[in-house]
């Protein structure tokens, strides 16, 4: 029998751990024991937790999702370790499911339970990342790869890690008959909207940065940047838009780093990048603008 934690991440969540940790509480599988890692929540969380006999991890501050998850890879040292966000209702056996996929080949280094719409089959298929919302992964190859990385602090850090692993030789499933109900950016919704829109462009960029093959950065790169430039002008929060983009001159120490160390561990290409084909993260936009452009004057 294998010792697995759940890891339930939480920031100022407290409504949505009453609402959802019982039923983490309710799996099947004879977890090691379920840990809430709390990012310095000011509303009640850590002692509602308590209330429970529930195990948690307080932290003085909130210093991210990619922080917290590697507070919990380094506390454990089992071969497995399961991921929820704190909005997520899991059916009872999502665990059982995701550790008999996961098991079933050395090479699959993470499995995704389902919670949005899937147009294929139940069988288990290979994905180009999975989300920590609700996920089972080889802890001792998550930290063998280097865990998650904190230079993201939020969003975009589990699609990073999942490229990371891919480029390590190993691969990732969506196991549709593992399913959760996930209430998705519950706590998301808890941090400054202006924030929020700054790390998802500047992750998402940093993300292709890091992973573009020299020809993908000097073509396709240039005009993706012009297109994000673009619609941010036009879009909410425009400033911290404008700012994440151009905060991307000031990453290149990082991303010599980054692009070095993952040169180091590769095994196989970018395969995921051919998964996601032209609709890598709105490059389709910038075609079909192209396309219009093309159609119009020549």
């Amino acid at each position: 029998m294998e010792e697995i934690p759940i890891i339930v991440l939480n920031y100022n969540g407290i409504e949505l751990l009453k609402k959802y940790l019982p039923s983490v509480l309710n799996t099947k599988y004879p977890y090691k024991e379920v840990v809430v890692v709390d990012n310095g929540s000011k509303d009640g969380s850590v002692e509602y937790v308590k209330s429970l006999d529930v195990k948690i991890i307080p932290l003085d501050k909130n210093y991210g999702p990619a922080y917290a998850r590697n507070i919990a890879l380094k506390r454990f040292k089992t071969k497995f370790m399961a991921f929820l966000d704190n909005d997520v209702r899991p059916e009872p056996d999502w665990l059982d499911i995701l550790l008999e996929t996961i098991k079933s080949d050395e090479n699959i280094a993470a499995t995704q339970s389902l919670y949005t719409e899937w147009p294929y089959d139940d069988k288990p298929r290979l994905i180009p990342w999975f989300s920590t919302a609700a996920a089972l992964v080889r802890r001792d190859i998550v930290a063998q790869v280097g865990g998650f990385d904190e230079h993201y602090f939020f969003y975009w850090e589990d699609a990073e890690l999942s490229w990371r692993l891919y480029r390590a030789g190993y691969k990732i499933l969506m196991v549709p008959k593992s399913k959760v109900y996930h209430e998705a950016h519950g706590t998301f919704r808890k941090l400054p909207s202006p924030f929020t829109s700054y790390l998802m462009l500047r992750n998402q960029m940093l993300l292709l940065l890091t992973y573009y093959e020299i020809t993908q950065l000097l073509t396709t790169f240039p005009l993706l940047f012009l297109a994000r430039f673009f619609q941010s002008l036009k879009g909410p929060n425009r400033v911290a838009q404008i700012k994440a983009l151009f905060s991307l001159f000031r990453e290149g120490n990082y991303i010599s780093s980054k692009r070095k160390f993952i040169k180091g561990i590769s095994k196989q290409g970018n395969i995921f990048l051919k998964m996601l084909g032209d609709q890598v993260f709105g490059y389709e936009e910038f075609a079909s603008i192209r396309r219009a452009i093309i159609k119009k004057y020549f």
